[in-house]
């Protein structure tokens, strides 16, 4: 027999029960529970190849969790970089009110979790402050990573340019 936290369980969509068994760095030590909750609390979006999620140069008040499927971030038609299952995007959101300096597409048909400011500020605010602190760490290691891997792709390039210039 099941129990009660079990059958809701089963009655969320395939997407949100993997992204459960395995959680998002978005997510990364939180509580099941709370990671149940802001998984509940997204909005699902569906696109197909090339649908455009993101313009470039839109204000940001909202962020997108990849749950199926795969989007690529675009700038003057140059590919920056792919993103897939568990990816977050526009970590920003709650922090800033910047634009937006990229688009985003889906590269196949995928699936994503949006979330609006004032709705994830209301979450964290009915929760304690450490939930809150947490996720903000979590925020700053994906912006981590994503700032060592545009450092990778100059240094990549820089080398490029500087063995074209040899010959």
């Amino acid at each position: 027999m099941l129990n009660e936290g079990n059958q809701s369980t089963n009655l969320l969509p395939e997407y949100n029960r993997k992204l459960l068994k395995d959680p998002p760095m978005i997510l990364k030590n939180f509580h099941y529970e709370d990671v149940l909750s802001f998984l509940n609390m997204g909005v699902e979006e569906r696109y197909v190849d090339g649908d455009e999620l993101i313009a470039d140069d839109e204000p940001v008040s909202k962020a997108y969790l990849i749950a199926e499927g795969q989007v690529s971030i675009w700038k003057e038609n140059i590919q920056l970089a792919e993103l897939t299952i568990g990816d977050f995007i526009g970590e920003s959101f709650l922090f800033s009110k910047a634009r937006t300096i990229a688009k985003v597409q889906a590269d196949r048909d995928t699936v994503v979790l949006k979330y609006e400011r004032y709705e994830v500020l209301n979450f964290f605010r009915k929760r304690p402050g450490k939930l809150f602190n947490i996720f903000t760490k979590n925020i700053i290691e994906i912006q981590q990573k994503k700032i060592a891997n545009m450092n990778m792709q100059l240094l990549q390039l820089k080398k490029r340019l500087l063995q074209q210039d040899q010959w």
